[in-house]
């Protein structure tokens, strides 16, 4: 297992085979653009790389206090023409959402992508305009909604209406500036 970061309520790590079981169970924990529920083709997939590639990968949310996975993130590149990835996020169990564990992971992996693939500008989301919790989690994640993608959601038939949200390497640099800045005016700089 590779801890990748911490934050007040949960982690993110790298996935590792016991998780496989409980990921197979929701289709989309470890790709956003592809169902993937098959436990022996989980198991061959993580063979390969672990879900984890430069341009594309998932890791496991846990949380702090029990250790239990909750849910996954997932990242891979959005478009050839834009220079960063789209995120996706999945809390598993109803019990586990409106804890704040989506924003933090989602911070924390955007965070870590930022500091670890440099050739990357930026992050997006696209979420459904009717799920709510979902632009939410975003929002108080640091992303800044753009606008309105007209059918382009997710299902069979008409697809909805998304927002588009982004987190770009200069909102990153911004804030990391900002908080060492706050931490340099308390030491009396």
């Amino acid at each position: 297992m590779t801890l990748i970061s911490t934050a007040s309520k949960v982690s993110i790590r790298t996935i590792e085979p016991v998780d496989l079981a409980l990921i197979a169970r929701f289709e989309y924990s470890v790709s956003i653009a592809e169902p993937h529920g098959d436990l022996d083709r989980l198991r061959t997939m993580h063979g390969e790389n672990g879900f984890w590639a430069e341009l594309q990968g998932a890791v496991a949310v846990v949380e702090l206090e029990s250790g239990r996975m909750v849910g996954t993130c997932q990242y891979y590149r959005s478009a050839p023409c834009i220079h960063g990835l789209e995120i996706g996020y999945l809390i598993h169990s109803p019990d586990d959402r409106d804890k704040g564990y989506a924003a933090q992971a989602l911070r924390l992996l955007s965070d870590h992508l930022f500091l670890n693939r440099l050739n990357l500008y930026r992050h997006q989301l696209v979420i459904e305009v009717w799920n709510t919790a979902s632009w939410k989690v975003a929002e108080r994640s640091g992303f800044v909604r753009e606008g309105i993608l007209r059918s382009c959601g997710f299902g069979d038939g008409d697809p909805a209406d998304c927002f588009v949200y982004s987190r770009t390497r200069k909102d990153y640099t911004q804030e990391l500036g900002s908080i060492n800045g706050s931490a340099s005016n308390e030491g009396g700089l």
